[in-house]
C-alpha cells in the first residue's frame, strides 16, 4: 500500500468514527452501561451459585436426550394447562373435593378394621374357601328370599285358624289331608337332609 493511499484512507477512518459517536446519544450509552451491569451481577451470581457444578449434568442430559424429553414434557404439561378452561377445572378440583371426603368416611366408618379382618381370612386361606362358596350362596339367595316369605305368610296364615280341638280323631281327620300329607313329607325331607349334613359335619 503507496503512503498516499495511506493518507487518504486515515480521514475516511477518523469520518466513520465520529459518524458512529455522533449517532450513539447519551441514553444508548446509558442503556448500553445497564446492559453490561446486569450481565457482570448475572455473572457474578452464576459464580457464586456454583453454576459450573450444573454444567455436565446438563451436558450429560443435551447428550443423552433427557433434556430434550424434559422440555416435551414441559410442553405437554403447557398446552393441557391452556386446554383446561375453568368449567374443567372447577370439576376436576370438585372430584378432588369427593374423593377426600370419601376417604374421610371411609376412615370415620372403620373401613381399617374389615381392611384387618380381610387380611387375617386372606392369610389363613378363609378368603380363598369364601370366594369359591360365594357364587353358590348368591344362587341360593332366592332360594332363602322365598323360604323367609314362606315362613312369614305361613305364621300369618296360623294366627287366622282356629284353635286345634286335640284328640286322636281330629289328629287322624288332621293327616287324612293330602295337603297336610305333603307338606308333612316335605318337612321330613328337609330335616333328613340337615341331619345328613349335621352328621358330616361332626365327623
Amino acid at each position: 500500500m503507496s503512503d498516499n493511499t495511506s493518507a487518504a484512507t486515515v480521514p475516511e477512518l477518523e469520518r466513520v468514527i465520529q459518524a458512529a459517536k455522533d449517532s450513539v446519544s447519551d441514553d444508548m450509552i446509558s442503556r448500553l452501561a445497564e446492559n453490561g451491569a446486569q450481565a457482570l451481577d448475572l455473572l457474578d451470581r452464576l459464580n457464586r451459585s456454583g453454576f459450573e457444578r450444573a454444567l455436565p449434568i446438563l451436558e450429560r442430559l443435551l447428550d443423552n436426550g433427557d433434556l430434550q424429553r424434559v422440555v416435551d414434557i414441559a410442553r405437554t404439561v403447557a398446552a393441557a394447562e391452556d386446554a383446561m378452561n375453568d368449567d374443567m377445572v372447577g370439576r376436576v378440583a370438585q372430584m378432588a373435593a369427593e374423593a377426600l371426603n370419601v376417604i374421610d368416611r371411609l376412615n370415620r366408618s372403620g373401613v381399617g378394621r374389615l381392611i384387618d379382618i380381610l387380611d387375617r381370612l386372606n392369610n389363613s386361606g378363609s378368603l380363598d374357601i369364601l370366594a369359591d362358596r360365594l357364587p353358590r350362596l348368591i344362587e341360593h339367595i332366592e332360594m332363602i328370599d322365598r323360604l323367609a316369605g314362606c315362613l312369614n305368610q305361613g305364621a300369618q296364615d296360623a294366627k287366622q285358624l282356629a284353635p286345634p280341638p286335640g284328640g286322636l280323631m281330629a289328629m287322624l281327620r288332621l293327616m287324612g289331608d293330602a295337603d297336610n300329607q305333603a307338606a308333612l313329607q316335605f318337612l321330613m325331607s328337609i330335616g333328613k337332609r340337615m341331619k345328613i349334613s349335621c352328621d358330616m359335619g361332626k365327623s
